[in-house]
């Protein structure tokens, strides 16, 4: 069975800060503390909205006067840190940010506990155990650990998978603000990977309101033929979950049913990685 291919990230880099001040080092050094300051803070404001804001709702949340609010947002984007929504009114977080995410994720030393929490899941339950994060409109595995079993999916750390038609996919996609989850449903491909995948968005929004409720994701064959899943959500201390930990297996050695005998074993996993990926970090980091 031929695994999903990971896609490229083109390296992002961050533009030139506009210089300001009176011409003297010690100015400059001010202004430019300055600007990154005004810079983070603008970062922090539309990641921590949950949804995309409009240049007046930022200027608004910010404080800064509007042409400012403007150059900044104008930089941002340039970047990749932002990106502008279809209607060219709004922003929300672009490539660069989430990729800055996936980089504290992958960080040492939150790796390796990370890595050690996932790990003695697996050897409780004997199946492969995936760490996810929601990376725009696709998710994007972050850490896993395989099964020893002979018949197993090869899915590399960096592999981009669907959000509609998984289980962390679709858990995290029902734990987004209302305006975020529609926004992703209408940008995401709602491909037919197998008879069971769902591709009518009226059913989907259905069933997520179902998870948002359980807080429980679950792949029904619907993402690869004969392949169930089960996820639950790491959440931050603050703002909606974007990463979740999920089991999964052929259904012929596990029904979807025996892998939810597994979720105290899953929920503890996912306390024990809140406090490997939240402690001392901003939560809006990873929104």
């Amino acid at each position: 069975m031929p695994a999903p291919r990971a896609a490229e990230c083109a390296p992002v880099t961050w533009g030139h800060a506009p210089r300001l001040g009176n011409g003297n080092s010690m100015g400059r050094t001010r202004q430019t503390g300055s600007t990154g300051e005004r810079l983070l803070k603008l970062m922090h404001t539309v990641t921590e909205a949950g949804r995309p804001l409009s240049l007046p709702e930022i200027t608004e949340a910010v404080g800064l006067p509007k042409p400012t609010v403007h150059r900044l947002v104008s930089l941002l984007e340039d970047s990749g840190h932002l990106i502008k929504e279809a209607d060219a009114r709004r922003y929300a977080p672009g490539p660069a940010l989430h990729r800055m995410a996936l980089a504290v994720l992958q960080s040492q030393p939150r790796r390796a506990a990370r890595h050690a929490v996932l790990r003695r899941l697996a050897e409780k339950v004997g199946e492969a155990c995936n760490i996810v994060l929601l990376d725009g409109d696709q998710l994007t595995y972050i850490d896993r650990v395989d099964t020893q079993w002979p018949l197993r999916i090869r899915l590399e750390v960096g592999s981009h998978v669907p959000v509609h038609c998984t289980a962390t996919g679709k858990l995290l996609l029902a734990l987004q603000p209302k305006r975020v989850r529609d926004r992703l449903i209408r940008s995401a491909p709602l491909a037919s990977m197998t008879p069971h995948t769902l591709t009518d968005p009226e059913r989907l929004q259905s069933v997520l309101r179902q998870i948002r409720r359980a807080r429980v994701g679950t792949d029904d064959q619907e993402f690869l033929p004969e392949m169930v899943a089960i996820a639950v959500p790491v959440t931050p201390p603050a703002g909606p979950p974007v990463v979740a930990v999920s089991i999964h297996a052929p259904v012929f050695r596990r029904s979807l049913a025996a892998l939810r005998g597994f979720l105290p074993d899953l929920r503890a996993a996912a306390r024990e990685l809140e406090d490997v990926l939240y402690e001392g970090t901003d939560a809006g980091a990873l929104a």
